[in-house]
């Protein structure tokens, strides 16, 4: 039985849901986790079956993996999901594309049968040779330590977490185990199609690395940890280093001070914090080097995948390539209930104080307010102002990158700009002397 210890940080009552394809893997993972159930280890479990629908039997695939937790009496779950045609997040292979969709598609589940409070646990049959061929694959790309630590044995997923109790288990143990049940497992045939690298891996590379190191996978294995360990320090670092606290920007001053191996972990690590794949290496360097470089009025840019590190001013910008084009003006009756003005965003009113200088008073709320984007002339008085000002030098004044302000959504009441959502409202919309006060929020 592989020797599997339960991390601290998990929750209880414990409650876990394998994702199972069915593979010998999987089904000695079952087998593992049954175990664990029947000691009181384990509280609750579940299977989920994911189907990419890229081969004519992954219908049948799927549902001999709900069978096999049926053999067990466990409740399973199969899922159906299209694997999207284009690149999704920089993700561009199929193996890339189809992993993504997968996790997508179980963070959803997830969501949907599971409070926050019942934390989760989603666990998934990775094993040591696994995390050697992720560890390979990553040096051979020049990766550094965020790379070669490979495949964490524990990290926060949806409304709960995502636990590998395998990566230090030899693949063999887990296929002893799906041996000893009268069940067949699911043989996927790509994977012995050696064009995949992981595949070449498997089939041709490791083999011969325990031919001559017996040894050889494990200490790989725990390269791996160690470089793990090497990214937890270097994250540390960065936080000493830089202001991370905020997700949307990152002080410009700071950074330049650093040497550069500190500037580019500072990066990395901000990165990282927002799920992002790492942009190749020499563009970062070159991106640095910019930002040392370049004059006041230029806005040096690194582009990677959908994602996008802007300088404005003193700052970087975090940002994700536009999807969509601008959304078109639409009316906002009902002011009771939110309204989406571009797709997945949505904006809804809340109680608030007159003091706040984003309130709009409640006279206004039976009136119908458009909700657009902004026009070229645009003008905005914000309480305190003798005059109003054009929405250009407004933005200016209040450094507002312009690639910011063509999404912040605009509310027009009665002909006029009443408020910049989440920026300013015009003193005509102001509440007056003891008047309720509303503000308008995005939804998130």
């Amino acid at each position: 039985m592989p020797d599997a210890s339960l991390p601290n940080l998990l929750p209880k009552p414990l409650k876990v849901v394998l994702a199972s394809s069915g593979g010998a893997d999987s089904l000695g993972a079952l087998v593992w986790l049954h175990n664990q159930y029947q000691q009181g280890v384990i509280d609750e479990i579940a299977v989920v079956s994911i189907d990419h629908q890229l081969h004519p039997d992954s219908a049948e695939w799927s549902a001999r993996a709900c069978q096999q937790a049926r053999f067990f009496s466990i409740e399973s779950h199969c899922i159906k999901i299209d694997v999207p045609t284009r690149g999704i997040h920089g993700q561009h292979s199929l193996e890339s594309r189809a992993r993504f969709a997968r996790y997508e598609a179980l963070r959803s589940w997830l969501h949907r049968r599971y409070q926050p409070e019942d934390a989760p646990v989603l666990v998934t049959a990775h094993h040591l040779e696994d995390q050697v061929e992720t560890f390979l694959l990553a040096a051979l790309r020049g990766s550094g330590a965020a790379g070669l630590s490979a495949m964490p044995a524990l990290t926060r997923f949806g409304p709960g977490w995502h636990w590998r109790p395998f990566l230090q288990t030899p693949r063999s143990e887990l296929r002893q185990l799906a041996a000893s049940l009268p069940l067949i497992p699911v043989d996927d045939p790509s994977n012995q199609d050696l064009s995949y690298d992981r595949n070449f891996l498997r089939a041709e590379i490791l083999p011969r690395i325990q031919s001559r190191w017996p040894q050889g996978l494990l200490g790989l294995g725990e390269a791996a940890l160690q470089s793990g360990d090497d990214l937890a320090l270097l994250e540390s670092l960065a936080a000493i280093d830089g202001n991370l606290e905020s997700l949307e920007r990152l002080p410009l001053k700071p950074l330049i001070a650093l040497a550069p191996s500190r500037q580019a972990n500072i990066l990395r690590t901000w990165i990282k914090r927002h799920g992002a794949l790492m942009p190749p290496k020499a563009r970062l360097i070159e991106f640095i080097r910019q930002l040392k470089t370049a004059e006041s009025g230029q806005h040096p840019e690194l582009a990677w995948g959908d994602w996008l590190i802007s300088r404005y001013r003193d700052e970087l910008w975090w940002r994700t390539r536009p999807d969509s084009p601008a959304p078109e003006a639409l009316l906002w009756a009902d002011k009771t209930h939110s309204i989406e003005y571009s797709p997945g965003k949505s904006i809804h009113l809340v109680r608030t104080q007159a003091t706040d200088p984003l309130a709009i008073g409640e006279r206004w709320l039976d009136t119908e307010w458009l909700i657009r984007t902004r026009r070229p002339k645009d003008r905005i008085q914000p309480q305190g102002s003798a005059h109003s000002r054009s929405l250009k030098n407004w933005f200016q004044e209040h450094a507002c990158p312009p690639w910011v302000r063509s999404s912040i959504p605009v509310v027009e009441i009665e002909h006029r700009l009443a408020c910049l959502v989440g920026w300013a409202v015009d003193q005509h919309f102001s509440p007056e002397s003891g008047e309720a006060s509303w503000r308008i929020e995005k939804t998130i």
